[in-house]
């Protein structure tokens, strides 16, 4: 994709030349109308959306970038690139099967320790609880759980 946008959003740059293209599409089949929606990812983790038009009258015309959140980006995935798993899930981590219940749960753990797990899943491009979950399932898959059972 040629198209080139950059715009600083509350103190933060975000680049399309300098971030990864993630999914998107551009659609050229109305001319003169061009309209396109692309995912993409800073070097640091963070998603954003980069929208644009282009139009035979100029005040139709936009070219906007949108930051997502890690479940933005990958509710938009899933939206719109669901019949790529593989994207998400090198992305996202696993994703559970479905019908697989879930339960709330409420955990009380020092802040020290909440803050070290988030700076873990930011560096894993996960939000907190799906980190804490797939350590979770590390920790009652290993085999000194076995052992303990």
């Amino acid at each position: 994709m040629d198209r080139k946008c950059k715009r600083i959003i509350d103190g933060k740059t975000y680049n399309t030349e300098t971030a990864t293209r993630v999914a998107g599409w551009t659609d050229d089949e109305h001319d003169p109308w061009v309209e396109g929606r692309h995912l993409y990812q800073n070097r640091h983790g963070a998603f954003f959306l980069y929208s644009f038009r282009e139009a035979p009258d100029p005040e139709q015309e936009f070219d906007t970038i949108e930051p997502y959140t890690p479940d933005q980006a990958r509710e938009w995935l899933e939206k719109n690139w669901s019949w790529n798993p593989d994207l998400i899930e090198s992305l996202f981590g696993t994703m559970p099967d479905a019908g697989s219940g879930e339960v709330k749960y409420t955990l009380r753990l020092p802040e020290s320790l909440r803050d070290r797990l988030a700076i873990r899943a930011k560096a894993n491009q996960q939000s907190l609880n799906a980190w804490m979950v797939r350590c979770l399932e590390a920790c009652a898959s290993s085999k000194e759980a076995s052992d303990a059972e």
